[in-house]
């Protein structure tokens, strides 16, 4: 049963619109118990009388079946953050260079993400993603990853294999987001220049085309073994040299925005931690 208080405010405002409806309202039964019921109730007019009728549907089997099913998604994907977590310190026990830069693509790829509208949800699978986006790299000779001077063709030939390898350690994950996919996807580009499957324009996932660009600003932002870092202004240019052939012309107009309006800057980020 409901308290007193809201009864009579119930009863107020049916008098008034002549319709309330309560889409789960907590009802005690006569042996004690309290379920969970629809309650919809409506008041008009009979032959010059005034007729209330209630309807009430217990939902209490509804109910706790809706909340089994939020626990069972939340503990899946516990699991989930969880593997991309293992995942991630496999790479920084090999490469905490990879590590670093992985951590702040992730957070600038939500920023972007953001400004981008795009729903909480969403935006989860891609900060996993962005989180293993180089997992494949594990894969690569070390001292490819570590070399001070330009790549030989054939090493680059080698550093590209990382974005395929990438996908084929976690293809079998059963994620909720096409986190593989991503993985795979996000050296593409634009004019189908990329790899590793030459895909363009709106054949490349929207998640890729965000990871892609926020790979490239950290990666110009932050020095290489074989470079030191350029400037934020720099690597914001070759965003545009590069939008409609390279990058989404959508994506590299809200990462400018990310950080020319939003004063957004990357995170410390150590490896260690």
């Amino acid at each position: 049963m409901v308290d007193k208080t809201s009864s009579i405010k119930a009863f107020s405002a049916l008098k008034k619109d002549g319709y309330i409806k309560y889409c789960d309202l907590p009802l005690r039964t006569k042996i004690g118990s309290l379920i969970s019921v629809e309650f919809v109730s409506n008041a008009y007019d009979v032959n010059g009388d005034r007729v209330i009728q209630c309807n009430i549907r217990d939902i209490s089997d509804r109910k706790n079946a809706e909340g089994a099913l939020i626990k069972y998604q939340q503990d899946y994907l516990k699991i989930m953050l969880d593997t991309v977590l293992a995942l991630t310190k496999v790479v920084v026990s090999r490469d905490s260079y990879t590590y670093d830069h992985q951590v702040r693509v992730s957070h600038l790829c939500v920023a972007i993400a953001a400004e981008m509208n795009f729903s909480a949800h969403r935006t989860e699978g891609l900060r996993l993603a962005a989180l293993i986006h180089d997992i494949g790299k594990i894969g690569i000779p070390f001292d490819i990853l570590v070399k001070t001077s330009p790549l030989s063709e054939d090493e680059i030939n080698i550093l590209k294999k990382h974005a395929v390898s990438g996908f084929e350690i976690v293809k079998n994950i059963q994620f909720v987001w096409p986190i593989a996919q991503i993985i795979r996807q996000h050296h593409c580009r634009m004019d189908g220049s990329g790899y590793p499957d030459g895909l363009m324009g709106d054949s490349i996932l929207v998640e890729a085309r965000i990871l892609a660009v926020a790979d490239t600003v950290e990666a110009m932002c932050f020095s290489r073994p074989f470079r030191p870092a350029r400037s934020r202004d720099l690597a914001l240019a070759e965003l545009d040299a590069g939008a409609r052939t390279k990058f989404d012309p959508e994506v590299v107009s809200a990462c400018k925005r990310v950080f020319l309006v939003n004063g957004y800057q990357f995170p410390a980020v150590a490896a260690s931690q």
